[in-house]
C-alpha cells in the first residue's frame, strides 16, 4: 500500500500522521509526507482573483520562492519523522503549488499513484480557510480513496515537536 499525507505543520497534520501509524500498523505502507508551498506569482493571481489588488512582484520574488521552497522542505522532513516515529516507512516530498493547494495534493496523489490521501481536518490554509477547506476540496475532486482526521484524534498528552521555521 502507498500513501500520501498532506503536511503543514498543523495539530490536524500531526493528528493525522499519528492516527495513520495508529491505524496502518504492523502493514508495509509507503508513505509520502507532502508540503505544498505557494509562488508568489500564485500568491499575486490568488489575491486579485478573490478582489484584492494585484500584488506587485518583489525584486526578489525568486529569493522569497527560495525561502517558500526551503520551508516546505523542512515542513515535510519533519513530517516524514513524525510518520517514522509513529511507525510509518515515510519520505518527504514538496510541491510549488500552480493553481491551489488542493489540486497540488490531487495531482502529486495521481503522480505517485497512492492508494490512501491521509490530511488532518484543518490547517494552516490562509485564504484557502474562507472558501472552504483544503481536505473538503481534495474530497470533492480526487479519484483516489480519502482519510480525513481531525485534531481532535491525537492522543491527549502526546505532544509532538513544533516544526522547523525558516528566517
Amino acid at each position: 500500500m502507498k500513501i500520501v499525507i498532506g503536511y503543514d505543520g498543523s495539530e490536524s497534520a500531526d493528528a493525522a500522521i499519528a492516527t495513520a501509524g495508529k491505524l496502518l500498523a504492523g502493514s508495509h505502507v509507503e508513505t509520502i509526507v507532502l508540503s505544498v508551498w505557494e509562488p508568489v506569482s500564485v500568491a499575486a493571481a490568488h489575491a486579485a482573483r478573490f478582489g484584492g489588488p494585484m500584488l506587485a512582484m518583489p525584486t526578489d520574488a525568486s529569493d522569497v520562492d527560495d525561502r517558500s521552497e526551503q520551508q516546505a522542505r523542512k515542513l515535510a522532513e519533519h513530517g516524514a519523522r513524525l510518520a517514522d516515529t509513529s511507525g510509518l516507512d515515510a519520505t518527504a516530498a514538496w510541491v510549488a503549488d500552480d493553481r491551489d493547494v488542493t489540486s497540488a495534493i490531487v495531482d502529486e496523489a495521481s503522480k505517485f499513484d497512492v492508494d490512501l490521501v491521509v490530511l488532518g481536518a484543518r490547517g494552516l490554509a490562509g485564504l484557502r480557510a474562507f472558501l472552504g477547506s483544503v481536505s473538503n476540496h481534495v474530497l470533492q475532486h480526487s479519484r483516489r480513496q480519502v482519510l480525513v482526521i481531525p485534531a481532535s484524534s491525537a492522543l491527549e498528552g502526546e505532544a509532538n515537536p513544533q516544526p522547523p521555521r525558516v528566517s
